[in-house]
C-alpha cells in the first residue's frame, strides 16, 4: 500500500465546513454533567445559529440557540442538563453557512470566539483540551496548504520551461513539508491516544502491508496481500469508541470494507470477516448496534448472487442469539420469519425434490399414478426449476425468452441443463391449454398437488413469479434467484471454472 504525499491535507478537508442536511434527532446522555457551550461571534447577524453533527454521511440536526446581545456582541449559549454524545460537530449560521467544526470530547463546558468567515484563524477557545489540539491541527494544516500550493505552483511552472534544479528543490521541499505535517499528526497520536481527535486522524493511517511470503517450494502466495489487508484493514480504527460513529470517517470506511473490498468475495469469506469486525465492537454497544443495522439492511437488499447467505449468517448469530436488545417483537418476527424461509435454498444447499403431476393429470387413479414427474429424472447435469404463472405477462415473455436458448443450445449441440417447469395455477384447464398452445419441450407440471408444498418449499409464496433455481448433478442449488435468460450459458460456464 503507497502512502498518499497529501494524505495529512484529505485529513483536514473533512474538517473544514461542508453543507448542512438537517434532520431533528433526539439526543442521548451518559452522565449527568450537563453541557455548556458558548460562541461569541461578533458582527453576526444571525438571530439563531443551529448545532450540527455528523452521523454516517449526513450533518444531522442537534440543537438550536438564540442570539444574546453582550457587550461583546452577538452571543450564542448551548446549555442543558444532559451531556451530548461525543462526535464532531459543527456550528451553522441561520443561513445554513459553516462557522466552525469541533468535537465534543471531555469536558463540555467552554467558551469559543469565531468570525463569520469560517477560517480557523478566527477562533479561540477555552476550557477544551482536546479542541486546542484541533484547532494547532487546523492552523498549521492551513499554512502548510497554503505553502503546499505556493511550492506546487513553482514545481509547474519549473516543469514548463524544463528548469530541472528547480524541480528538484521544489519536489523536495513538498515531501519535506509532508513529512513535517506527518510527523506532527503522529506526534498528536502519541500524546493524545485517548482523544477523540486523535483517533480519528491514526482512523486515516493507511495500514503497511507486507511483500507475500515465498512458500518452501519457491512459488509466491499470491492471496496472502489481500488476505492480510482484509484482517488488519481496521487496525487503526477503534471499533470500541462509538464516538467515531458521529464523526465524517466511519461510514465510509464502512462502505468501502464492505461493498468494495468484500463484494465479490465468497459468502463464506465475507461471513468470517463479519464476524471478525462485530468481535471488535462487542465492547461498546453502540458501535455494535450501528454495525449490526448497517449489515443487515446491506446484505437483505443486496441484489448480488450469495449475499442472502450473508444475511442469514447475520441474523442467525446476533438477533436470534438475543443479542440485539434494541430490537422490537415484531421485527425479531419477521427476521426469523425470513430466515426460517431462505436458509432452506440458499446457495450450496440440497435441493427439495418435487414430485408434481404433468399435463396428464386426471381423476382416473392409474393414469393418476403415471402423470408424477419427480424433478431428478433428468438428462443433464442441470435443471433449471422454472416456477411460472400462466396468466402472468412477465412469466409468459421470460418463457418464451428461456425456450429461445433453450432451442439455441439444443442446435449447436450444447445444451447442459434440462427445464422443469411448475405452473403455480389452480386452474388445471388454463395450464393445459398454455402448455398445449405453445408446445414447450421440457417437463411441464403443476396444479395444486405433489409430494410437498412446492411455493412453501421454494418461497414462492413471497418471491413470486416467475422464479428460477438452478441445480447442479448433486441437486444442489447453485442459484437461488432469476437472472437474464441470454445469461443462463455463461452463468453455467463461470460456475464449470470455480467448480476446477
Amino acid at each position: 500500500m503507497k502512502k498518499s504525499l497529501m494524505l495529512w491535507v484529505l485529513s483536514a478537508v473533512l474538517l473544514l465546513p461542508g453543507g448542512l442536511y438537517a434532520q431533528k434527532k433526539s439526543a442521548k446522555s451518559q452522565a449527568p454533567l450537563g453541557h455548556n457551550f458558548v460562541f461569541n461571534i461578533p458582527h453576526a447577524k444571525d438571530s439563531i445559529v443551529y448545532l450540527a453533527v455528523y452521523y454516517r454521511d449526513k450533518l444531522i440536526l442537534k440543537d438550536s440557540a438564540r442570539m444574546t446581545p453582550t457587550s461583546k456582541g452577538p452571543q450564542y449559549v448551548f446549555r442543558g442538563e444532559k451531556e451530548y454524545q461525543g462526535g464532531l460537530y459543527k456550528l451553522v449560521s441561520q443561513k445554513h453557512y459553516p462557522y466552525m467544526d469541533f468535537v465534543v470530547d471531555g469536558p463540555q463546558s467552554f467558551v469559543v470566539t469565531c468570525d463569520t468567515t469560517g477560517q480557523v484563524e478566527g477562533v479561540s477557545m477555552t476550557g477544551s483540551p482536546q479542541n486546542d489540539v484541533l484547532l494547532e491541527f487546523q492552523r498549521k494544516s492551513s499554512v502548510a496548504g497554503k505553502q503546499m500550493s505556493e511550492y506546487r505552483k513553482s514545481l509547474d511552472e519549473a516543469k514548463k520551461v524544463d528548469n530541472q534544479a528547480d524541480i528538484d528543490k521544489y519536489t523536495r521541499l513538498m515531501e519535506e513539508l509532508n513529512q513535517e505535517m506527518e510527523d506532527f499528526i503522529h506526534g498528536i497520536i502519541e500524546s493524545h491516544p485517548d482523544y477523540l481527535f486523535a483517533k480519528m486522524q491514526r482512523s486515516y493511517q493507511q495500514i503497511q502491508v507486507p511483500d507475500p511470503p515465498t512458500r518452501p517450494d519457491g512459488t509466491i502466495d499470491s492471496t496472502f496481500q489481500l488476505r492480510y489487508f482484509l484482517t488488519h484493514y481496521w487496525d487503526n480504527v477503534d471499533l470500541g469508541d462509538s464516538r467515531l460513529i458521529f464523526t465524517p470517517l466511519l461510514d465510509p470506511r464502512v462502505k468501502e470494507y464492505f461493498n468494495k473490498y468484500l463484494q465479490y468475495q465468497e459468502p463464506d469469506t465475507i461471513c468470517k470477516y463479519i464476524d471478525m469486525v462485530l468481535e471488535k465492537t462487542a465492547s461498546d454497544t453502540l458501535m455494535y448496534h450501528y454495525f449490526i443495522d448497517w449489515l443487515s439492511y446491506n446484505y437483505e437488499t443486496s441484489k448480488l448472487l450469495g449475499h442472502d447467505g450473508v444475511f442469514v449468517h447475520i441474523v442467525k448469530n446476533n438477533h436470534l442469539q438475543g443479542k440485539c436488545t434494541w430490537i422490537d417483537e415484531d421485527l425479531l418476527r419477521k427476521y426469523s420469519k425470513r430466515v426460517k424461509h431462505l436458509e432452506p435454498i440458499l446457495i450450496g444447499k440440497q435441493s427439495v425434490e418435487m414430485i408434481i403431476p404433468d399435463t396428464t393429470l386426471t381423476d382416473d387413479f392409474n393414469k393418476w399414478i403415471s402423470s408424477y414427474h419427480p424433478y431428478g429424472e433428468k438428462t443433464k447435469p442441470y435443471t433449471i426449476l422454472w416456477f411460472y404463472d400462466p396468466d402472468c405477462p412477465t412469466c409468459k415473455k421470460e418463457s418464451q425468452k428461456l425456450r429461445a436458448v433453450y432451442d439455441s443450445l439444443e442446435h449447436l449441440g450444447k445444451r447442459n441443463f434440462d427445464v422443469y417447469a411448475v405452473a403455480n395455477d389452480a386452474d388445471i384447464a388454463r395450464w393445459k391449454k398454455y402448455v398445449r398452445e405453445n408446445n414447450y419441450p421440457w417437463v411441464n407440471v403443476g396444479g395444486n398437488k405433489g409430494n410437498v408444498d412446492y411455493l412453501d418449499a421454494y418461497n414462492i409464496y413471497e418471491s413470486g413469479n416467475p422464479s428460477m433455481f438452478i441445480i447442479n448433478e448433486k441437486k444442489e442449488i447453485i442459484l437461488n434467484r432469476r437472472i437474464e435468460m441470454n445469461s443462463i450459458p455463461e452463468f453455467l460456464e463461470q460456475y464449470e471454472k470455480r467448480k476446477k
